[in-house]
């Protein structure tokens, strides 16, 4: 099989999608070029997806800050889709019709259903965008005790929190959590706010910031909630599973391989 893909974002310069798909490709034994396309604004961002659709790509992966934008140029969503209310897969069918789907809430869904049930009593999810949504809904589907969605907005909060039936709060209100999950920007001061201000460290909260850098260079928030003891993640697990399940759909590979083969990249394998 041979093809063209792409992710596409505001500034998608240093995205690993392009290498752990590439890695998936060749392990699969496909043909594909795996494009980074950066976008200046939503017109642009509809103009260069149209490019790809006229270039006969067969899908793309859509990042911040274009996933609610990327659902309306799809004339059909997947159920999980049009649940969440954001699309971060796209896939272009033959005879023109762009399809779309998440897979960011079943990669967040597998990643929450392997943690310990008290790290489910309280999720705070830190931040109202595209993002933010599909840890609520995957929140929601894993039965978490209580959902939260702190924002600077409040309008911005309930629009997330509501569908899911969380509660929406400002950043440093609500519940102590259990699990704190990031969806704000990859930023050192925002990191420092979020540790000193918006949880209690005491309480010894589970993080996971959706956020990623190099495999040895975790986010700021990472770094600094390890180094207070906490248990922290970043983001390079979500991006193997939900780039897993966005080839699978355009390719029908096999899952497992393709996960695989997209983390033996990260970790300079093979």
């Amino acid at each position: 099989m041979m093809g063209l893909l792409a992710v596409l974002g505001g500034d998608v310069s240093r995205s690993l999608s392009p290498l752990i798909h590439e890695a998936a490709s060749r392990a699969m034994g496909f043909r594909f070029a795996y494009l980074a396309v950066s976008a200046a604004d939503a017109n642009d961002f509809e103009r260069k997806v149209e490019a790809l659709r006229v270039l006969g790509a067969l899908g793309a992966n859509v990042t911040i800050p274009f996933k609610r934008k990327a659902k309306t140029l799809c004339g059909v969503c997947s159920e999980v889709a049009t649940s969440i209310g954001v699309v971060n897969t796209m896939i272009f069918r033959p005879d023109g019709v762009i399809e779309g789907d998440n897979t960011d809430g079943p990669g967040l869904l597998s990643d929450f259903s392997q943690r310990p049930a008290n790290q489910l009593r309280v999720v705070r999810i830190l931040g109202a965008g595209g993002a933010a949504r599909a840890v609520a809904w995957a929140a929601r589907e894993v039965g978490a005790g209580v959902i939260e969605v702190a924002a600077r907005r409040a309008e911005e909060a309930r629009s997330v929190a509501e569908p899911f039936g969380a509660r929406a709060t400002s950043l440093d209100a609500g519940e102590p959590p259990t699990l704190v999950v990031s969806t704000l920007p990859n930023d050192p001061q925002i990191a420092e706010d979020a540790v000193q201000r918006w949880f209690d460290t005491r309480l010894q909260p589970a993080v996971l910031d959706l956020a990623y850098n190099e495999p040895d260079a975790p986010p700021p928030l990472v770094r600094i909630a390890r180094s207070v003891g906490l248990d922290a993640q970043d983001g390079l697990g979500l991006l193997v599973e939900q780039g897993a399940l966005s080839f699978c759909r355009w390719t029908g590979a096999d899952l497992a391989s393709v996960r695989q083969a997209m983390s033996n990249a990260l970790l300079g394998v093979g």
